[in-house]
């Protein structure tokens, strides 16, 4: 098994969630703070204050944003068109998720392959049983529940290259779980176990174009780590990070070559892959039918 040692983060200061590469730039959730977060790669970022937390986002076809803050979906613009920062005006409300439920806040989510959102809820109440479940969202069919087992806290939410293979935690993170995934029906098949963590926990999880899934880790006394997983679970490397909670991953720069993970106790940390590419992000079907 390759270990290498990642380069020291950018911006240091900055607690980063959810995280995506659009329009030749990253993007990113606040940890801190309810805001949307845009960076060229030079000097300090551009901010979009939000109403509520957001917890996780995917660009639409349409150039707008989807954006999962604490119970509902919303559809955003930019403006102008391409600009790094959200139109002023609050925005639209398009589906509540879980609303007879007041425990449960968005926790996680991305768009797949075929142009839906994928997405997870969490109980926000400590000691509270696992009542958080799995959704797809779409413009034709709206929310749809996944019937997947309820977790405390959905997390790690991702798509194999070909979009049939749907990846997320088991209850405690310490599981990478597969399932068959039927993105026209929002159905699933049986549940399998990808890869083992030991004691790390997973912070999310991203796909590069040979399709070999690349996990955020956490572990306590131990630094973060991106771990690189061939398809079946086989461990191929894992690269040290200077953060101990990193969170998603995810691909970028102008061919993809550069991935990056964002950590809640601070930092972007990137590298230069040789030899491996990513996937372009989703984009999700913000048409109406």
């Amino acid at each position: 098994m390759e270990q290498r040692a990642l380069p020291e983060a950018a911006l240091p200061s900055a607690q980063i969630g959810a995280l995506l590469w659009h329009d030749g730039c990253w993007w990113w959730s606040d940890a801190a703070a309810p805001a949307l977060k845009a960076w060229r790669g030079k000097g300090q970022p551009e901010t979009s204050r939000l109403p509520e937390h957001l917890a996780a986002f995917a660009f639409c076809r349409s150039g707008k944003l989807l954006l999962g803050l604490d119970k509902w979906l919303y559809l955003a613009e930019r403006t102008p068109p391409g600009a790094l920062k959200l139109a002023r005006r609050l925005p639209l409300a398009v589906a509540a998720v879980d609303p007879a439920e007041a425990r449960t806040r968005i926790s996680d989510g991305c768009a797949d392959r075929h142009g839906n959102f994928v997405l997870g809820t969490a109980n926000l109440h400590p000691g509270a049983p696992p009542i958080g479940s799995f959704y797809q969202y779409s413009q034709r069919h709206g929310l749809r529940r996944l019937a997947l087992p309820t977790v405390a806290a959905a997390h790690g939410i991702g798509f194999s290259a070909d979009g049939a293979t749907l990846y997320f935690a088991n209850g405690d993170g310490s599981e990478i779980l597969e399932t068959t995934y039927d993105p026209a029906r929002a159905e699933v098949g049986r549940i399998k176990r990808f890869a083992s963590l030991g004691g790390a926990r997973l912070g999310g999880v991203t796909v590069d174009a040979a399709g070999n899934l690349w996990a955020a880790l956490r572990e306590e006394g131990r630094r973060g780590r991106l771990a690189q997983f061939a398809q079946g679970g086989v461990l191929l490397q894992e690269i040290a990070l200077a953060a101990t909670h990193p969170a998603r991953p995810a691909f970028g720069g102008q061919k993809m070559e550069q991935l990056a993970a964002g950590a809640r106790d601070g930092g972007l940390h990137t590298i230069e892959m040789a030899g491996v590419q990513g996937l372009p992000p989703s984009l999700f079907d913000d048409a109406a039918d």
